[in-house]
């Protein structure tokens, strides 16, 4: 198994998959008009509302960006 083609992977899908968590928090909120995110994601987590979790994902999909660029600055330099 390759491993740098298995983060560079992980690394895209936290790019992806965290981009598309903040648009439908800023759609959600936007669409609803209440401009605040403090709806509950799920019942048996109480602190984890949706701007946590629209923060934890875009900071996910940053730190992912930032470790794709690397992995392939590095793959280039070989």
């Amino acid at each position: 198994m390759n491993k740098r083609k298995l983060l560079m992977s992980v690394s895209e899908a936290f790019i992806v998959y965290g981009l598309i968590v903040v648009v439908y928090g800023i759609l959600a909120i936007h669409v609803t008009k209440t401009w605040f995110g403090d709806w509950h994601v799920d019942k048996y987590l109480p602190w984890l509302t949706l701007d946590v979790f629209m923060m934890v994902s875009f900071a996910l999909s940053f730190f992912g960006f930032i470790a794709w660029r690397y992995l392939k600055y590095t793959e280039s330099q070989k």
